[in-house]
């Protein structure tokens, strides 16, 4: 009788550990897709500022061209207007680049994760607990049988711990590729900003020193 109340006390525990771990695994697959819609919001949001910055930087210039006085040079400063649309049209080339990386980054870090996450589940429903019992005797060796049962219960703990700090340890990698794409998807949109900004620097340099005009105070 001490072999079936053990195997009683066994039972809860053998069927808790499946409904824990399936639950694990799907709130995962759910923690997957937040990250990964927190990610997309933040690189919307980061390509909105850098976007408006830039922007800025063209009306600007353009701003300083459209107020010169008659005595500038019109044809100079028509060339240089055609300068400033291609430079933001390189610019937005820069913004194509910085977010296909991006893109590509993350496809490929979900794939691995979501495949990682892609639990046998056979593994998890055909954990046996009445095996014990296999070529044993209840009646004539009910020791051998409990100590087997102790043995099922020290396997059902470590196979918890086991899919569940697996599972962990992709939530946490994910989470810092995440990291690492977000801090160089910035960097790409700061350089090309960079760039952006160095080139009406000499637009205005040749505005001053080429087309002989001036820069005033812009309404912003």
């Amino acid at each position: 009788m001490d072999v079936v109340q053990r195997l009683k006390d066994l039972e809860p525990k053998h069927a808790d550990i499946k409904y824990r771990i399936i639950n694990f695994v799907y709130s995962a697959k759910n923690r997957l897709v937040q990250k990964t819609d927190e990610f997309h919001k933040q690189v919307i949001t980061a390509t909105a500022g850098s976007l408006a910055s830039s922007i800025d930087l063209e009306d600007d210039l353009l701003y300083q061209l459209n107020h010169q006085s008659q005595s500038v040079d019109r044809t100079c400063l028509d060339f240089l207007k055609s300068i400033v649309d291609i430079n933001i049209n390189v610019a937005g080339v820069g913004f194509s680049n910085c977010i296909n990386d991006v893109e590509r980054g993350i496809d490929t870090e979900l794939q691995w994760a979501q495949k990682m996450l892609d639990v046998d589940e056979s593994e998890i429903f055909y954990q046996s607990l009445l095996d014990v019992f296999q070529d044993q005797n209840i009646i004539a060796g009910p020791d051998a049988i409990a100590a087997k049962l102790q043995e099922k219960a020290a396997e059902i703990d470590a196979f918890a711990s086991d899919y569940m700090s697996g599972i962990f340890k992709v939530l946490e990698q994910f989470s810092c590729k995440l990291w690492g794409f977000r801090n160089g998807y910035q960097k790409c949109l700061n350089v090309n900003e960079s760039v952006l900004k160095m080139a009406y620097d000499v637009s205005k340099n040749q505005l001053i020193s080429i087309c002989l005009g001036s820069i005033g105070k812009s309404e912003s």
